[in-house]
């Protein structure tokens, strides 16, 4: 709020949010609703009892809950040329000189969003058939926590040419902080309407979290 031209950088992500999510929620209603239903039914069937049914559809409840993680990483990547102008404007406001700039270095920068995204795809997948393990499954909630983090701290480690390898490294160095802001990240990507804005939100916040060591 103290930045005004922030705002009007929210709009374009933002805008591409709410339309992957519209479609997906025109899928849903569409008849996509139709084979999950039979689907989380079917995995009921293959418990005996109560509390076996009640695990079943906690799995299938945790199976869509990471789908729509998978999304707003997907629709993180789709914003990427946005994301990054943002994430440069955010340094600015808090006074960072700015880095080297040059089509090259945009494009790196872009193949190394790529190559990122398909490694948190990947990591998302692991996580989600992890998190159907009864008990320690819960431990995914955590992992994706960090592929969040992963994720948004991409933008401003890509202007200074870090890849994976350097992004991972981060992390391990900076745990606690990666894990509050991954936690609070994925909270808001979960929460209905407000995960609209969200996209802009953790991009700022991903680029503040790397600058305010």
């Amino acid at each position: 709020m103290d930045h005004p031209r922030l705002l009007s950088l929210f709009i374009l992500p933002m805008a591409i949010t709410i339309t992957v999510i519209s479609v997906m929620i025109y899928a849903l209603l569409a008849g996509f609703g139709a084979w999950v239903q039979p689907w989380i039914a079917s995995l009921a069937g293959t418990y005996s009892g109560i509390l076996g049914g009640f695990l079943a559809v906690l799995a299938g409840i945790a199976a869509i809950w990471f789908s729509l993680q998978t999304i707003g990483i997907l629709i993180a990547w789709f914003s990427s040329p946005f994301n990054d102008r943002l994430a440069l404007q955010t340094e600015r406001a808090c006074g960072v000189p700015d880095p080297e700039e040059s089509w090259l270095i945009l494009i790196h920068g872009f193949w190394l969003d790529f190559k990122k995204t398909l490694l948190a795809l990947t990591a998302v997948i692991l996580l989600t058939l992890f998190g159907l393990i009864p008990g320690i499954g819960v431990l995914a909630w955590f992992g994706m926590a960090l592929v969040n983090a992963f994720v948004y701290l991409s933008y401003p480690l890509n202007r200074r040419q870090s890849g994976i390898r350097d992004g991972v490294l981060w992390i391990l160095a900076h745990p606690t902080r990666a894990l509050g802001f991954g936690i609070s990240t994925t909270i808001l990507f979960s929460i209905p309407v407000l995960n609209l804005f969200a996209l802009p939100l953790a991009v700022v916040g991903g680029t503040l979290t790397y600058l305010r060591k």
